[in-house]
């Protein structure tokens, strides 16, 4: 055990380490300024309320803080677990420790909760199937090039995925301990105060369970309907009924604890909080060509989303994991089958992606929707790996090239060397990615070129601007001078942070928004999404030129293209 944790934390400190040093080149995503703003605040009130101001608890003061009449009041439609996270670590580490910038300070809470995400597989899938399919599926899971480029924003997302699996690790514990039922307890509680993707996961406890405590008590019970019904029933009373207590006690307990919000008419809240999410708007979202934003849409998104983004060696291994753990459980070999551990990662990345195959549920998010499965595709390919390097080592013995006598030997030298080799394409790509994640596509797709060309999604938050912010701050105006105004598109509500920054100059403002800030302004960006196209026909018309004074590119992919009202500057000769 104690080996178990120690390469499982190693391997958790790098995740943290290396997402904390990659998100310094990351743009700031439009969300993160909502996060952060209302973050600061909610740190601001729990302060308050720790050193005795007897109004922070009023309920006038939280709702100043937490709610109020609108469905977007104060963030409340989102959980506040996170950006209390990231108000208190920038309250922190920036402002009073000054050990880190602002932004980096807001986006660490994230990064440690990827660390602990890669953990917590490592430690799972080590003690179920064996020290090397953990550390390999902990690397796996840490290079993916979406999830690790999620992992150093102050989003919902990466943590989502953290506590969803720690919930599914607690269950999981549960079963073996009653004492881990409160364990289960709080971590439910903490993943719906982190996202509201956590109200499905009751479903996977249900069917899990249920098939736990049929098999534990079928061959007692008999063939048969009749012996079904009483092998599950029997099961429950036998098979920690007290796993209940945690899911509709301690988690509700949880959840109203961190959410002041919550602690006044938590029924009206509580419906009013799903209420917004069930009947979410519809954004844009470009898919095969075709720009999407209404339902209904095609029911395969979420996997060829999947197919096209995660790593293609790590979804090979994946898929052999898959049919490697089907065949040990019809043979009746499975690890721990008693508990059927590979069954509870299917049924779970099966929840995490179900909705989007209903074909109304928002995907304007992409793969950060249902990347609580990502965890699934690297246990999976982890042990699929494993295992065919063990038959093809069985293989090369029983035709007399591996001695018998170097059996396990070969096999460990074996599983490092094909282990370290797919981990390395997925570091590969990942650095590639970087710090364009989301417009990272796999060779299945053709890279971010093939990706175009298929008509998928280039990016969406408007991020990617960071990136033309060297090439207009070179072309700013000097203090005194008049301003420059810079029609700055979809990275509008970022632009001050740039500033602030120093990333760029103040005499290049923001010149406001759709026609009015583009007449205003001197330079105009627009940030390439199938429906911003009549952006450029806006700016083109305003600045009597088709010609980019610059574009920023993705391994040749255009992502934000730059105009310039003085013809100077158009053209590639264009300084």
């Amino acid at each position: 055990m104690r080996q178990r944790m120690l390469m499982s934390l190693a391997v958790g400190v790098l995740a943290f380490v290396s997402v904390l040093m990659a998100q310094r080149e990351q743009g700031i995503v439009r969300d993160e300024v909502h996060y952060m703003n209302f973050g600061s605040r909610y740190a601001e009130w729990w302060a308050d309320y720790f050193t005795g101001d007897n109004d922070a608890s009023s309920k006038e003061t939280i709702t100043k803080f937490f709610g109020g009449a609108g469905p977007t009041d104060n963030n409340r439609e989102h959980p506040p677990l996170m950006k209390t996270m990231f108000g208190m670590s920038e309250r922190l580490l920036s402002r009073k420790l000054e050990w880190a910038s602002s932004v980096t300070a807001y986006r660490l809470p994230t990064a440690l909760m990827f660390g602990l995400l890669v953990l917590l597989v490592a430690l799972f899938t080590s003690g179920v199937w064996g020290m090397a399919e953990g550390v390999i599926a902990g690397l796996l899971l840490l290079f993916m090039p979406r999830l690790f480029f999620h992992a150093g924003l102050a989003t919902f997302d990466v943590p989502l995925v953290t506590m969803w699996f720690a919930t599914l690790y607690g269950y999981y514990k549960a079963l073996y301990s009653r004492w881990w039922v409160i364990g289960f307890g709080v971590m439910f509680g903490l993943a719906l105060a982190t996202k509201h993707n956590a109200i499905i996961m009751p479903a996977v406890f249900v069917v899990h369970y249920a098939w736990v405590s049929v098999r534990s008590q079928r061959l007692i019970q008999g063939p048969g309907v009749a012996g079904f019904f009483g092998a599950l029933f029997r099961g429950m009373r036998h098979c920690r009924p007290s796993i209940l207590i945690g899911i509709v006690v301690i988690a509700p307990l949880v959840f109203m604890a961190v959410w002041p919000w919550m602690w006044f008419e938590p029924w009206d809240h509580f419906k009013d909080w799903l209420s917004f999410h069930l009947t979410h708007v519809h954004y844009n979202f470009e898919y095969l060509g075709n720009n999407w934003n209404a339902p209904p849409f095609p029911w395969h998104i979420a996997i060829v989303t999947t197919l096209v983004t995660v790593p293609v060696a790590t979804l090979l291994a994946s898929v052999c994991g898959a049919i490697v753990l089907v065949a040990r459980a019809y043979r009746g070999q499975a690890a721990d089958a008693e508990l059927s551990p590979a069954l509870l990662l299917f049924l779970s990345a099966g929840a995490a992606m179900g909705p989007f195959l209903l074909t109304s549920t928002p995907i304007f998010g992409a793969e950060k929707h249902w990347a609580a499965a990502m965890p699934t595709i690297a246990v999976f390919a982890a042990v699929g790996l494993v295992a065919v390097v063990g038959m093809a080592v069985d293989r090369l013995r029983l035709a007399g090239v591996v001695r018998e006598s170097r059996d396990r030997a070969v096999r460990i030298a074996a599983t490092v060397l094909v282990g370290v080799l797919v981990v390395l394409a997925s570091v590969a790509e990942t650095r590639a990615s970087q710090p364009y994640g989301l417009s990272h596509y796999n060779a299945l797709a053709g890279g971010a070129p093939g990706g175009a060309d298929l008509g998928m999604n280039r990016q969406f938050w408007g991020y990617s601007a960071r990136g033309v912010l060297p090439w207009l701050s070179r072309h700013a105006p000097a203090e005194g001078q008049p301003p420059s105004h810079v029609y700055s598109h979809d990275a509008s509500p970022v632009w001050g942070w740039y500033q602030r920054m120093n990333l760029l100059p103040k005499t290049m403002p923001d010149s406001g928004h759709e026609q009015a800030g583009i007449s205003r302004s001197k330079f105009a960006i627009v940030v390439h999404e199938k429906h911003f196209n009549r952006h450029d026909y806006l700016i083109w018309s305003a600045y009597r030129t088709v010609q980019p004074a610059f574009v920023l590119t993705d391994d040749g992919v255009p992502i934000v293209t730059v105009y310039a009202r003085d013809p100077k500057l158009h053209g590639p000769s264009a300084p």
